[in-house]
C-alpha cells in the first residue's frame, strides 16, 4: 500500500496514545482469557475475588501461554490498527519484513544465548553457583519455548517496532531510545522480587533490545536475542526470568551476595548482567552506527 501522512503528526503522541490504548486493550483480554483459562480447570468463579487462589490455580507454562498468546493477540490488533489507520503505513514498517531476516535473527539468538552462557559460567566458575543436576520435561521445555516466542514476538513488536519507531520521529534516537526503555522497565516492575538493581537492568535491556533497532529499524534480531536471553536463563541454565521461576534442564543453587548472583530475581538482577549487557550495547552501538 502507499503510504500517507499520519492522521496524528506527532511521533511521540502516536506512541503514548498507542501505548495507553495497547495496556488497557491487553489487560481487558487478558482479563477474558483468565476467566476462560479457569473455567477450563474447573476453577470455582466464586473465589474470584480470592488472588490467592487465582495465583495458585494458574501457576505454571500450562497456564501462562494461552493468556499470553491472548495477551499477544490483542496488542498485536492494536498495532495494526495504528499502523493501518493512524501512521497510514505498511504493517512491515514496523520493521518486520522478511528480506534478510535470516541473518539478523540467527545473530540475534546467538547474541542473548551467548550472554547469559557467559554469564552462568562466571558464576560458577567463581563459586557462587553449583550445578545439582540435569533433568529433561521435554513437554514443559517445548511449552516454555513456545511462551518465550510469544513474549518476544509480543514485546519487542510493541516496544520496539511500535513505540520506539514513533519516538524517533519526534526526536533525537538516543533520546527516544531512553524513553522506550523507560517504559519498557516500568511494564515489568510488579514481577516477583524487583530489586534496585533489576530494576536498572531492566532498563538496560531495554536499551540493549533497541540499541540495532534505532540504526537499523529491523525487528528480527531484538526479537531473536529477546527471546534466547529469557529461555537460555530460564529452562536452560535454570535461573529465574524476571522473578519467574520456570522448570529448566541444568538444575542449579546460587549462594553469596545477591548483588553478584541476582538472587531471587534471577540473573537479570546481578551486576554480571549488568556489565555484560552494557558491553553488548557498546558493541552493537559501535557496529551499526
Amino acid at each position: 500500500m502507499s503510504e500517507l501522512s499520519p492522521r496524528i503528526g506527532s511521533g511521540w503522541l502516536r506512541a503514548t496514545l498507542f501505548f495507553i490504548v495497547s495496556l488497557i486493550t491487553s489487560q481487558i483480554f487478558a482479563g477474558i482469557g483468565l476467566v476462560i483459562v479457569l473455567l477450563a480447570t474447573g476453577f470455582d468463579l466464586n473465589a474470584l475475588s480470592n488472588q490467592e487462589e487465582i495465583s495458585n490455580a494458574v501457576k505454571g507454562v500450562n497456564f501462562l501461554l494461552p493468556l499470553k498468546i491472548i495477551e499477544f493477540l490483542s496488542v498485536m490488533l492494536c498495532v495494526w490498527l495504528f499502523v493501518r489507520f493512524i501512521d497510514r503505513k505498511s504493517f512491515e514498517s514496523i520493521g518486520l519484513t522478511l528480506k534478510g531476516y535470516e541473518n539478523d535473527l540467527r545473530l540475534g539468538l546467538a547474541l542473548g544465548a551467548g550472554m547469559i552462557a557467559i554469564g552462568f559460567l562466571i558464576l560458577f566458575i567463581l563459586g557462587f553457583l553449583s550445578v545439582d543436576g540435569f533433568s529433561f520435561p521435554i513437554i514443559s521445555i517445548i511449552l516454555y519455548l513456545a511462551l518465550f516466542i510469544v513474549v518476544s514476538f509480543h514485546e519487542e513488536i510493541m516496544m520496539r517496532g511500535y513505540v520506539l519507531n514513533n519516538l524517533m520521529q519526534s526526536m533525537n534516537r538516543y533520546v527516544a531510545l531512553s524513553i522506550s526503555s523507560v517504559i519498557f522497565m516500568s511494564i515489568h516492575l510488579l514481577n516477583p522480587n524487583v530489586s534496585f538493581l533489576s530494576v536498572i537492568n531492566l532498563f538496560l535491556a531495554g536499551i540493549v533490545l533497541g540499541i540495532y533497532y534505532i540504526h537499523k529499524p529491523n525487528l528480527w534480531l531484538p526479537i531473536g536475542m529477546h527471546l534466547t536471553w529469557n529461555f537460555f536463563q530460564g529452562p536452560i541454565f535454570g535461573f529465574e526470568v524476571s522473578g519467574i521461576e520456570t522448570k529448566s534442564i541444568i538444575g542449579q543453587s546460587i549462594k553469596g551476595n545477591e548483588i553478584i548472583t541476582g538472587g531471587a530475581f534471577g540473573f537479570e538482577g546481578s551486576i554480571i548482567a549488568t556489565i555484560l549487557i552494557v558491553t553488548m550495547i557498546l558493541y552493537l552501538d559501535k557496529k551499526y552506527k
